[in-house]
C-alpha cells in the first residue's frame, strides 16, 4: 500500500523540519566544538579542520543517534573521536619522519580572566603558556580528559560518557593529568 501524495508531502515537511532545527543545533554547537578541537590539537587550522568535520559528520549521521546521551554530548564526542584520530595519525607521522612540530598558541584564553594591568596580563600569558606546553605534553586521553573537564566545564559521568569508558577511568586520567600539570608548572620533568 503506498501512501497518499498528501502523506508524503507532510513526512517531507516533517523530515525538512527536522534537518532544518537539527542543522540550528550544530551552528550553535560550532563553538563548543572548535574549543575543543583547538585544545585537544593546539593548532588553529586543524582545529577548524576538525571541527567542520566533526559537525559534517554529525550532521550526515543524525540517523545513527539512539538517544542514549544528549545531542550536545554525542556531536562533543564525534569531535573528541575524531580528534584522537588525528593525533594518533600525527603521532605515527612524527615517529616515521622525526618531525616535530612547534605548537602555536591558540587564541582562546583557556577561560583565564582578562588582566586588568600589565602584570596581571604577564601572569595570565605565562600561565597559557605553561598550559599549552602542559596539554602539549600529556598523552591523548589525559589531554581530553583534562579539556573536557576543566576547559569545557563537563561532569565526569558525562565525559565517560562521551569517550565510553568508566567514570573511575575519567577520575584517574584527571588526577593524572593534574599532577602532570603542576609537575610542568613547577618546572619539574
Amino acid at each position: 500500500m503506498t501512501a497518499s501524495p498528501g502523506a508524503q508531502a507532510v513526512a517531507s515537511q516533517v523530515k525538512s523540519d527536522r534537518e532544518q532545527a537539527f542543522a540550528v543545533f550544530l551552528s550553535e554547537q560550532a563553538g563548543s566544538v572548535l574549543r575543543v578541537a583547538r585544545r585537544l590539537l593546539g593548532d588553529e587550522e586543524a582545529a577548524r579542520d576538525l571541527a567542520q568535520d566533526a559537525l559534517l559528520k554529525a550532521h550526515q549521521s543524525l540517523h545513527t543517534f539512539r538517544g542514549e546521551a544528549s545531542l550536545k554530548t554525542w556531536v562533543i564526542r564525534i569531535a573528541v573521536n575524531e580528534g584522537l584520530k588525528r593525533l594518533r595519525r600525527r603521532r605515527l607521522k612524527d615517529r616515521v619522519t622525526g618531525w616535530l612540530r612547534a605548537g602555536q598558541s591558540p587564541d582562546a584564553g583557556y577561560g583565564l580572566s582578562r588582566p586588568v594591568n600589565p602584570e596581571q596580563a604577564a601572569g595570565v600569558r605565562e600561565q597559557m603558556e605553561v598550559l599549552e606546553r602542559a596539554l602539549g605534553e600529556l598523552p591523548a586521553r589525559q589531554r581530553t580528559v583534562l579539556v573536557l573537564r576543566y576547559l569545557e566545564g563537563m561532569g565526569v559521568d558525562e565525559i565517560a560518557e562521551v569517550l565510553g569508558i568508566g567514570p573511575g577511568t575519567v577520575k584517574t586520567h584527571l588526577v593524572r593529568a593534574v599532577r602532570r600539570v603542576r609537575e610542568l608548572g613547577s618546572g619539574k620533568r
